[in-house]
């Protein structure tokens, strides 16, 4: 039986799939928590989602050259975008809950969803000289525009300064907010 229903690029599920074929993986592992994720030929194609970054946040990542540039096809489980399972992942700097439940699971994001999502302004710096590159209250046009890499105005650092390592940026440890007087 022939599906007809639009289940979403063809052409990112045929770059996905040709570029794991090459790498013989059958299985991704998720940046987060490193839990392997079986890869379907079919929408959607992990029980997660992929997305392309300019940084290899994981040795799982698989690079790949997208318009000529260098970006590492990386991908993140179910449970990790939705908080659930465990503890959730959070700010190092803010401790606000990284959410990912509102993007779309078995597709791929052409940009680095961790990038795009700054909750405060120590992800607005730059990655050289750690002045803001932005205020907390500004926000880009596209969330692919935090991907890109650009010279930093105050050292001219060239980086795609707002994606940050996620050990850098996350934690999964439980963060006293409030304490006691002795």
């Amino acid at each position: 039986m022939e599906d007809e229903g639009n289940h979403g690029n063809d052409d990112t599920r045929c770059f996905i799939l040709s570029t794991l074929a090459a790498l013989q993986w059958s299985r991704v592992t998720c940046v987060l928590c490193r839990a392997a994720m079986l890869v379907f030929d079919r929408y959607p194609l992990v029980d997660g989602t992929f997305f392309l970054s300019p940084r290899q946040h994981s040795p799982a990542c698989a690079e790949v050259k997208v318009e000529g540039r260098t970006q590492f096809l990386s991908a993140v489980c179910m449970s990790c975008l939705e908080g659930s399972g465990g503890q959730p992942v959070r700010c190092r700097f803010c401790t606000q809950a990284w959410d990912g439940s509102s993007l779309v699971l078995g597709t791929m994001y052409s940009y680095d969803i961790f990038a795009a999502m700054p909750c405060c302004s120590e992800r607005l710096k730059c990655n050289s000289c750690q002045k803001p590159l932005i205020y907390p209250h500004q926000r880009l046009n596209f969330y692919s525009d935090y991907s890109r890499v650009f010279a930093c105005p105050h050292c001219r650092a060239v980086d795609a300064h707002f994606v940050k390592p996620l050990s850098a940026c996350f934690t999964r440890e439980q963060f006293q907010l409030y304490s006691q007087w002795p």
